[in-house]
């Protein structure tokens, strides 16, 4: 059997994943509450998310040992059950499958799914059905511009994306005065440059660069000589980690120098790769155990079990945050009943290991991510302050 047909195979009959199991009446009080939704197992995504399926496996388990979800109408505690499948990283199946989890399941409530293209087209089957759905990492403004009622999203749009970063910048003293910006040629990273260079030059800095490259670039050798000669104080690099490993090294090679070198999306792999090429890289990362935060014990607790390191799937406590607002939003609504969910996550605030998170108009969340800085070898929180790990070193000694 290949391993695409073997994982859903699996999804749709072992354990807690058992499409079978969740034939209760939708919004009883009788229990189990039942959320569907899909994980990317396999696919092109999958090296984001595969491991998600265990780990949602022990977060329902873990969760379940409290009793479950208070209900006021039913004046007791509901244990949950989570129905996935693997939607392959691929639109129409998942489509589908939304479509069997309201039709053939009968999940009371939707949660994610993941990847912009795949919750645009699933946000359709939401509206269908009158089932509310909280995503978790779907990031573009026009999912969120479509007057839906029933779609919910964790992850903020690219305006919020580096508004830590940004912040922490203005309180320095002297703070930086220039900036030079590049991104991958991808239409999230462009999106990000695109809002904070706007941000850049309202706080005073001068835009020195903004270049844009190919993923599949592999000579930086003119773009590291426009950095080198353009000394900006701030280098602000706008791509997934793999595209950045190369031009990080080529850098180092050119002896590129600024007072901090920002890549937004800096992963283990990028740090492992780079070795000691990363120290003193800046960037951002959703949530690092070890971070206060609510739920942020319960949330460790679930990625210990399901051996998940978040510097190697970048996007998972936005997943998490999915299950744990849900979760809040039936305690908020007082019942199992789809209006009232939806009533009480549209423009609802919740808690979160990240923080409040605060749905805004068109369902879609404004929190940014933290910052992060290499120090020593291991990736710290350096911003925003009252969840800071250690100081933010700046100028960065490593970059000088």
């Amino acid at each position: 059997m290949r391993r695409s047909t073997w994982i859903s195979a699996a999804l749709a009959t072992c354990g807690f994943l058992a499409a079978g199991a969740a034939q209760a009446k939708i919004g009883s009080c009788e229990g189990p509450i039942t959320f569907g939704t899909t994980i990317s197992a396999t696919g092109r995504n999958s090296t984001l998310a595969d491991r998600w399926v265990k780990m949602t496996e022990v977060f329902e388990t873990e969760f379940n040992k409290t009793g479950g979800v208070f209900v006021k109408d039913c004046d007791k505690k509901i244990p949950i059950k989570i129905v996935a499948y693997d939607d392959q990283s691929n639109p129409s199946t998942a489509v589908t499958l939304y479509e069997r989890l309201a039709t053939a399941d009968n999940v009371d409530l939707f949660l994610g799914p993941d990847w912009s293209a795949v919750a645009f087209a699933v946000s359709q089957v939401f509206e269908k059905h009158g089932i509310p759905s909280v995503m978790s990492n779907a990031s573009a403004a026009d999912i969120y511009t479509r007057g839906l009622k029933f779609t919910f999203g964790v992850q903020s749009t690219a305006e919020h994306w580096s508004d830590y970063y940004f912040d922490m910048l203005n309180t320095l003293s002297p703070k930086p005065s220039s900036i030079f910006f590049v991104a991958q040629d991808n239409l999230l990273t462009k999106d990000i440059v695109n809002w904070f260079s706007k941000r850049a030059e309202a706080q005073g800095m001068k835009i020195v660069g903004n270049e844009v490259f190919s993923p599949e670039l592999k000579d930086f050798t003119p773009l590291t000589l426009k950095m080198r000669s353009a000394k900006a104080d701030i280098i602000y690099i706008a791509s997934y980690d793999s595209p950045a490993l190369p031009l990080i090294q080529q850098m180092r090679q050119m002896r590129v120098k600024a007072k901090d070198v920002h890549e937004i999306m800096t992963t283990g792999k990028l740090i492992r790769t780079l070795g000691k090429d990363a120290e003193g890289l800046s960037g951002e990362i959703s949530w690092l155990p070890g971070t206060k935060g609510d739920y942020s014990e319960f949330v460790t607790t679930v990625l210990k079990e399901s051996d998940v390191d978040v510097l190697d799937y970048l996007w998972t406590i936005n997943r998490l945050n999915s299950y744990l607002i849900m979760i809040q939003a039936i305690e908020k609504a007082g019942s199992v009943d789809r209006a009232k969910v939806r009533a009480a996550l549209d423009h609802g605030t919740f808690k979160s290991p990240v923080g409040t998170v605060k749905f805004q108009d068109g369902g879609i969340s404004d929190m940014p991510s933290f910052t992060s800085q290499v120090q020593d070898g291991k990736l710290y929180v350096v911003a925003p302050p009252n969840v800071a790990q250690r100081p933010f070193a700046y100028p960065s000694p490593a970059w000088q």
